[in-house]
């Protein structure tokens, strides 16, 4: 009975990480992290000043909330929806000390209110940026600052692109 029991859990968790994985990439994008070499880049385009709320859809290995902590006394949210880089960052948050700063949901940021956001971060697919546009048009007030990591938003003008080398393009966008 117990190694039934086992079996049965070893594939919830199977199911579990890999069923979210699928589920992400089919969604809005799968799990790719940004280049550490570029998280610098980001952070300069995102001025993110300290009484800023930072949302970042889809972040994955918690990588660049992170980053934000340290560089900054904002409030930071991550949303992720693939289980494994979900608990890896949560792990990671509370190994450097952050969780009263730094939160990961769990979760679709598409069915999440964006509203309360005044910089967003996302390094998502270009069918993801086309599903967002109206959500950010909708949601998102007036001076929000997008950064949007190697894909632009659909139908939107930047108001700077950072193109370092042949490195990523990093787009950066202010709701007007």
């Amino acid at each position: 009975m117990l190694e039934l029991l086992v079996y049965i859990f070893l594939l919830f968790m199977i199911l579990l990480v890999f069923g979210t994985a699928a589920y992400a990439g089919m969604r809005a994008s799968p799990w790719v992290p940004v280049f550490k070499r570029d998280i610098e880049r980001v952070l300069k385009l995102a001025d993110v000043k300290d009484n800023d709320m930072v949302y970042d859809l889809g972040s994955g290995d918690g990588r660049i909330v992170i980053a934000i902590a340290h560089n900054s006394q904002a409030s930071v949210v991550g949303f992720e929806i693939s289980f494994l880089p979900y608990l890896w960052s949560k792990l990671k948050i509370l190994f450097l000390g952050l969780p009263q700063r730094v939160e990961v949901r769990f979760g679709d940021f598409l069915s999440r209110d964006l509203s309360q956001a005044s910089v967003i971060f996302c390094f998502l697919t270009p069918m993801a940026m086309k599903k967002l546009s109206p959500k950010f048009r909708k949601e998102l007030k007036k001076g929000t600052r997008i950064i949007s990591y190697s894909f632009k938003i659909p139908d939107w003008e930047p108001t700077m692109i950072d193109r370092l080398d042949k490195r990523m393009s990093i787009y950066k966008y202010v709701v007007d």
